[in-house]
């Protein structure tokens, strides 16, 4: 789904992010997980677009969103803003590209924002994505 598709692509974008090593689909493991590391969640974002034609046609694209969170080593936050700066360089204005066999119009990304310190004092980054894509299998 969206999160696995933007993953593999993170995963394969030269930023040292390897899946269920530190770039996650699935919420931040533990403290015993590789910092920085990064999460993805696949938000609901838009209705997807119609085509014209009886009800219950099909689509002709999904609209939805996902949240990109990099959470930094403790004192590591210059780091974590760093990979949360090249993480939304590789996803601004993507498309059309296909991602894991699915057509992704566009993904245009958020600057990323510094949201707070976790419970632990390391840092977290966000990128928010909304995203124009066929519908996944």
């Amino acid at each position: 789904m969206l999160a696995d598709e933007v993953g593999t692509y993170l995963a394969a974008a030269g930023l040292g992010l390897t899946v269920g090593t530190n770039l996650f689909t699935k919420p931040f493991p533990g403290a015993a997980a590789v910092d920085p590391n990064v999460s993805l969640h696949a938000l609901a974002g838009d209705a997807p677009e119609g085509t014209f034609g009886p009800s219950g046609s099909s689509y002709a694209f999904e609209r939805p969103e996902l949240l990109v969170t990099v959470r930094g080593a403790r004192d590591g936050i210059e780091a974590a803003e760093t990979l949360a700066q090249a993480i939304y360089k590789a996803l601004r204005r993507l498309g059309p590209v296909t991602l894991s066999n699915v057509l992704y119009h566009n993904i245009d990304a958020t600057p990323p924002a510094f949201v707070a310190f976790d419970a632990n004092q390391r840092p977290l980054f966000s990128v928010t994505c909304r995203i124009w894509k066929d519908e996944s299998p």
